[in-house]
């Protein structure tokens, strides 16, 4: 657990963190500033544990993760995509809405692992500061805790029989291409999501690709008028922000 002088830090700027942007408008309206987005459903992902992580799957996934401080229900919850299709960008995946109730979000709570450096937020107070987890291969996840460690044992025996194997070549790759066949609407040649179940378990890793690429992506913890989590996003991009086509 975190020290408790970052507990009070966290406290005094909890408020800035919360997220401006209706995440919610991305899968129930029909533009974005302007901009045209589109939904689909990409499965559902179950969460054993609720305790929820993110990360880029193709790097990070079955490595000593933390998850957030704030959790959901255990059970399994379908996962939608929010695109923006364009000829300028392509079709970027622009958000990530893990549904856990039908209740509307009153309030977007930054997903907060313990570890965040608040004296960025205390030093900056005319700053917008986020946090995320780091992209570095282009694709994110969102899964259960116990999953990154079934993951782990997973890719630890696939290793031990073949150590030349990598998780992209050996496995997601694959699983990706398989996908865009599957379903190619909204995908580039290779593909671009997936969902996958660790052999032997329940547990499974839906996989998207990552707004723009590689960088920082956050993940809001959605609460509804009784406090309640109804929802999980990951915000992948700010699109009344960011683009400058209507």
């Amino acid at each position: 657990m975190p020290e408790k002088e970052w507990f009070e830090k966290y406290e005094k700027v909890k408020s800035r963190l919360d997220c401006k942007v209706d995440l919610e408008a991305y899968f129930s309206q029909k533009q974005i500033g302007g901009v045209g987005v589109d939904t689909f459903g990409i499965g559902a992902v179950h969460f054993p544990t609720g305790q929820v992580v993110a990360c880029d799957p193709l790097v990070s996934l079955g490595d000593e993760l933390l998850p957030y401080l704030q959790t959901v229900p255990a059970g399994t919850y379908p996962v939608t995509v929010c695109v923006a299709p364009s000829e300028t960008y392509g079709d970027r995946y622009a958000c990530v809405k893990v549904e856990v109730t039908a209740e509307k979000p009153v309030r977007y709570e930054l997903g907060m692992t313990g570890t965040e450096n608040l004296d960025k937020v205390i030093d900056a107070p005319d700053k917008d500061v986020f946090f995320g987890f780091f992209v570095d291969a282009g694709m994110g996840c969102i899964t259960d805790l116990e999953t990154n460690r079934e993951f782990g044992k997973y890719w630890e025996k696939r290793a031990a029989e073949d150590p030349s194997a990598n998780p992209y070549d050996d496995l997601f790759s694959d699983l990706l291409a398989d996908s865009c066949r599957e379903h190619p609407e909204y995908q580039r040649d290779g593909g671009d999501w997936a969902n996958w179940t660790i052999p032997g378990t329940s547990c499974n890793v839906p996989l998207f690709a990552s707004g723009w690429g590689d960088g920082v992506y956050p993940c809001y913890f959605a609460y509804d008028a009784s406090g309640a989590v109804c929802a999980v996003y990951v915000h992948l991009i700010d699109i009344a922000a960011e683009y400058d086509e209507a």
